[in-house]
């Protein structure tokens, strides 16, 4: 339990951390809104995605007892899901994300599933 939350300090550190002043703020209903701005080549603007999706799982994700994120997959360019192990199960966190024009980046938590091993 301790060592996933360590590893996913560890993650937002190595990628520049989504959290702080110039990072995610987040609602109760897992809103996020970056100040980063993701007007960059498709690798980038994924990786800004995934800071801010990051960032929410360590804000938002109480589930900390199981294996940790095994997987992150872009589905289509505005959605992404996150895989997190558990005993006997794998959460499943699904994430919408919207661009203004400017590159800012508002990311939601559309749902939250579970599946059995």
């Amino acid at each position: 339990m301790r060592i996933s939350l360590m590893l996913l300090s560890l993650m937002l550190l190595l990628v520049g951390g989504a959290a702080g002043p110039a990072g995610a703020q987040g609602n109760r209903a897992g809103l996020t809104s970056t100040g980063k701005r993701c007007q960059m080549n498709a690798i980038e603007r994924s990786r800004c995605i995934i800071e801010a999706i990051l960032a929410d799982i360590g804000k938002n994700y109480s589930q900390v007892g199981g294996g940790g994120i095994s997987a992150i997959k872009q589905n289509s360019t505005t959605s992404y899901t996150v895989s997190i192990s558990q005993e006997g199960h794998v959460d499943l966190l699904t994430y919408e994300v919207a661009t203004d024009a400017k590159g800012g980046i508002r990311v939601s938590k559309s749902g939250e599933t579970t599946q059995s091993r």
